[in-house]
């Protein structure tokens, strides 16, 4: 297994001895990846922080969150796994089909150059989507940190959309990510020209360290459509600005999971941001010497959480509707 015994008791322990009196009862998480058997063959695996994952799918999840939420109610926003040359259309069905619309909510993976209207439209009228999931990738330029979020959402796919009010969850593209001013125009004139359209930034807009954010929420936090999960941030002062700066009822509690399962941290040097892990990973510094016992980046991130809400003097009514009844509202649950 890609998760040993040891790795588990570990995660369990910290959980339960500095975690558990914190989480609630009820967690919805709103960025999880689903990937069905079949969707990713075996010489292109998804590179779960440098373990090879072909499939994590409903089972898995289900298993995986007892194990990494012992004692919570777990629920999941769920999408798949993106990348053009995978099946991620075969993805969608399984998404579609297996989704119970009760614990777990569908997202549509989307790609500009194989969708169209009229398919587009087809699908989330009939298969009970909750919104799209584009990707920088789908797009298909040569060097994809050139990629422009109105390539990745060209305005036939926002007006379908708007017009049924559905979910965008954006990982926005280029080097500067939430600080990028192209990004920011750009996020700026969806959110204003289509007013129904719920956008989610993944990841806080993939701040990672606290100069991609300081200053970056100003013209964002009046947009009444625009959300921000916080999945796979393990940085407490990112989040302690970004909660004093978003109201709470447009903040989400997001994982990545499954890379959120596997063991590592994300870590702040210079203005900039990488991953620590003790197995080799294109994105992570490896400790080659073994000189770190680590917890799973979900670890670290409620970690964070609790320390970014403690230091910002938020109670208990922010915990419950960040971990829960926010992302529940947005989805017309609640």
């Amino acid at each position: 297994m890609w998760r040993g015994p040891e790795q588990q008791e570990r995660d369990r322990r910290i959980f339960e001895e500095e975690l558990a009196s914190f989480i609630p009862e009820r967690v919805l998480d709103f960025h999880v990846h689903v990937i069905n058997e079949g969707v990713c063959e075996a010489d292109d695996p998804y590179d779960c922080a440098g373990h090879p994952l072909t499939k994590f799918d409903y089972d898995d999840l289900r298993q995986a969150s007892a194990q990494a939420l012992p004692g919570r109610q777990v629920y999941g926003v769920c999408f798949g796994t993106p990348g053009p040359s995978r099946d991620w259309q075969a993805n969608n069905r399984y998404l579609s089909e297996a989704s119970d619309h009760e614990r777990f909510f569908p997202l549509r993976l989307f790609n500009p150059r194989v969708d169209t209207p009229d398919g587009l439209r087809a699908d989330l009228e009939q298969s009970r989507f909750y919104g799209l999931k584009p990707y920088p990738d789908f797009v298909g330029k040569a060097d994809v940190t050139t990629v422009e979020i109105h390539e990745m959402l060209p305005a036939w796919c926002m007006e379908i959309v708007d017009r049924l009010g559905l979910i965008i969850m954006l990982h926005v593209p280029r080097k500067g990510r939430l600080a990028d001013p192209l990004n920011q125009q750009q996020v700026i004139e969806l959110a204003k020209r289509y007013p129904n359209a719920r956008i989610v930034l993944a990841h806080i807009g993939r701040a990672y360290f606290l100069k991609c954010v300081v200053g970056q929420l100003d013209d964002l936090k009046g947009l009444a459509n625009v959300y921000f999960d916080l999945a796979m941030l393990n940085h407490w002062e990112v989040l302690k600005y970004t909660f004093e700066q978003i109201p709470a009822d447009r903040l989400l509690f997001g994982t990545d999971i499954p890379i959120a399962l596997a063991a590592g941290k994300s870590v702040e040097i210079n203005d900039q941001y990488t991953y620590i892990t003790p197995v080799p990973w294109k994105l992570s510094i490896l400790d080659d010497h073994g000189k770190i016992a680590f917890t799973s980046f979900l670890n670290e991130q409620l970690r964070a959480i609790k320390k970014a809400v403690q230091q910002a003097g938020l109670g208990d009514s922010f915990v419950e509707k960040l971990f829960f009844d926010s992302g529940m509202q947005l989805l017309g649950k609640l």
